[in-house]
């Protein structure tokens, strides 16, 4: 049997090589961080147009100023995509966990100038991604076999730290709105993901509690409308993602007033006015069906792809909470 030439040992089941491979894995990586930062750009479009799955939603004709203003809407004023904010308690961007992950691009030989504050932006840690692929696929090319380990090992322990414990939920999330370029974006980026974590073994090592503990709210009797909005707005409590377009919705739902403001406030007016209105009851279910949506969600994907078990079934343990917490609700109404 002839000998291998560098970097031409082809994954089974793939006509591409193991180079090749990661080098159409690292270009996707480094697309999507660029579409989730700034959106679709004149710059950006002949590369989305090459992609089935994307061209089929793509705004068409194509306009840069909308583009620019369906990108802001999105991610300025609904979905939050970074991991402070998915895996905190506080709500906030920004911080401790911010700056644990911009030291470690550093650790890891991805030297790039990143604002402190938007480091752990799911665009920045995909285009950290796409580098570590990237330098994997050179190692192919010059088939050196403890650079290929050292840069898969690399990719490994991103996954595993970071990636894997909030980006599943943060794409669901995006799936959710009202916006089917991005959400068919999500769709795409959530596939690549956790088969690349499924082809790295990512759930091989222990994986630790990532999220904040969490307290059986209505035990306290001092707890109001505006402890349980603030924990059904925090993800790594709830399990959930409640946009501020997702409220809006349920208010036009009911007719039900919400007023303005941020979304803790959007969702404490709601369910203030649908006691005023004799609508909780309606609402609250509705509310339940929506966690029934995020568990069915969570339930498919470690399905699909059971290494991520480990980082998956925590999310929808959160979301099987919440649902209780919404039937405990309902159940004190009706007395």
């Amino acid at each position: 049997m002839p000998s291998s030439k560098p970097g031409s040992r082809t994954q089974s089941g793939s006509g591409l090589n193991q180079a090749q491979r990661a080098r159409a894995r690292s270009f996707s990586y480094r697309l999507f961080s660029q579409l989730f930062l700034e959106g679709i750009t004149a710059v950006s479009l002949p590369y989305v147009q090459q992609i089935p799955e994307l061209t089929a939603v793509r705004p068409h004709p194509f306009n840069a100023d909308a583009a620019a203003a369906s990108h802001h809407k999105l991610f300025q004023f609904n979905i939050f995509p970074f991991e402070s904010y998915f895996l905190g308690a506080d709500g906030l961007v920004g911080g401790e966990s911010t700056a644990v992950v911009n030291q470690l691009y550093f650790q890891l030989g991805y030297q790039t100038a990143v604002d402190n504050n938007q480091a752990d932006h799911l665009g920045q840690e995909l285009a950290c991604l796409a580098f570590l692929v990237a330098q994997e696929a050179e190692a192919w090319e010059s088939d050196h076999e403890p650079a290929i380990s050292d840069w898969q090992t690399r990719q490994q322990f991103f996954l595993q730290r970071h990636l894997l414990r909030w980006v599943p939920a943060c794409l669901l999330a995006i799936q959710c709105q009202a916006n089917s370029f991005f959400a068919e974006l999500a769709q795409v980026t959530l596939t690549l993901l956790l088969t690349h974590a499924d082809d790295l073994d990512a759930s091989t090592a222990t994986v630790h509690p990532f999220l904040p503990p969490t307290q059986d709210i209505l035990a306290n009797e001092k707890t109001g409308f505006k402890e349980i909005a603030r924990h059904l707005l925090l993800p790594a409590l709830s399990g959930i993602t409640l946009s501020r377009d997702n409220i809006g919705e349920l208010g036009r739902h009911f007719d039900l007033p919400r007023g303005f403001g941020s979304r803790e406030t959007m969702l404490l007016n709601l369910l203030r006015m649908a006691v005023q209105y004799d609508a909780l009851p309606q609402l609250l279910a509705n509310l339940q069906d929506s966690c029934a949506d995020w568990v069915q969600n969570y339930q498919q994907l470690q399905a699909a792809y059971p290494q991520t078990i480990p980082f998956i079934a925590p999310w929808q343990q959160r979301a099987e909470a919440t649902g209780r917490l919404l039937v405990q609700m309902t159940a004190s109404t009706n007395h």
